[in-house]
């Protein structure tokens, strides 16, 4: 008998282990499946905007062996065009594009389906080109975005007009001058805010409410434009300074500095060990804007949409 009930305590024991496994097990799943997007969420954006101009910042959060990026100038019908993409010749993705005119686009999420990172990139130029921040085009890229649960999507005009999307939903709004945008690959990270609570210039204060933001876990490159149109002998023009930091994780309590990548400002190359560490910055460029009337990118953006629009596609614009 005693053998009995000795038996019995050890299974009921034995059931009680396995049964606590099972509840943690679960609770350990259901943080790593939140966990998950924060993870992997590569990529936010920041925007602030100015009297005359506008900056802009971006982070780069891949792992370690994603591929650094390339920043040159382009034109996009009849405007000239600062991008960002990333360097990697079996792929394309396109993070920001800058105009000469002061209209800013950038993309951040998955980067596996060409296929949909063209048809996003589409229907930005369609928005950059026409000068109409469009819901119907907002909606179109965010049911691209509900395929993967994440991602972000952001453009604004030089008056402070925006768009922004994610896989949750799409908003529309005004920025006034000194106010800025945290955008993240997830809504729940999204946020505004006003510079008159930094001392610091607006580059120093861009890099730094980046170094904050704490979606992101893969923190490499934070790529800053200042755009701010002058006078010359000339009439006045727009230009575009590029910084360059490493986001090294500190303030958001990790260590990523070691994932620093390269990157290109148009043909000049910048190893990683060339990068510092936030809160310093490199300047590696500056582009001033002249007229040009070469237009490979509206080709690009044209002839993706005329293919969906042949293979009746939703995304196709109208």
């Amino acid at each position: 008998m005693n053998f009995k009930k000795t038996f019995l305590v050890i299974c009921l024991i034995v059931c009680l282990f396995v049964m606590a496994g099972i509840c943690a097990s679960a609770v350990n799943q259901a943080d790593f499946d939140s966990d998950f997007n924060k993870s992997n969420s590569k990529c936010a954006s920041f925007i602030i905007q100015e009297e005359n101009g506008t900056v802009f910042a971006f982070r780069q959060d891949a792992p370690a062996d994603e591929d650094g990026v390339v920043i040159h100038n382009d034109t996009l019908g009849d405007l000239e065009v600062i991008v960002q993409e990333i360097n990697a010749p079996d792929s394309h993705f396109i993070h920001s594009i800058i105009t000469r005119d002061g209209w800013v686009f950038s993309h951040g999420g998955d980067s596996s389906n060409d296929s949909d990172v063209q048809t996003i990139e589409s229907i930005a130029g369609e928005m950059l080109v026409s000068k109409k921040i469009s819901s119907n085009s907002l909606g179109q890229i965010q049911k691209i975005f509900q395929k993967y649960n994440y991602s972000h999507f952001l453009i604004k005009a030089p008056d402070g007009r925006y768009g922004v999307v994610f896989s949750e939903n799409y908003t529309l709004g005004n920025l006034n001058q000194g106010e800025y945008l945290v955008v993240p690959n997830e809504y729940a990270g999204f946020r505004n805010g006003n510079l008159s609570n930094y001392s610091k210039g607006p580059v120093d204060a861009i890099i730094d409410i980046c170094s904050y933001e704490d979606s992101g876990w893969n923190r490499r490159n934070v790529y800053t434009y200042d755009y701010n149109v002058h006078d010359d002998s000339n009439g006045q023009k727009s230009g575009v300074d590029v910084y360059v930091t490493n986001d090294n994780g500190h303030n958001v309590g990790l260590n990523t500095s070691e994932i620093v990548t390269y990157c290109y400002f148009n043909d000049k190359f910048y190893p990683a060990s060339a990068i510092p560490e936030n809160p310093d910055k490199l300047h590696i460029g500056n582009y001033t804007f002249e007229n040009q009337s070469f237009n490979p990118l509206l080709e690009v953006f044209r002839n993706l949409n005329n293919a969906l629009v042949n293979i009746n596609s939703p995304y196709a614009m109208n």
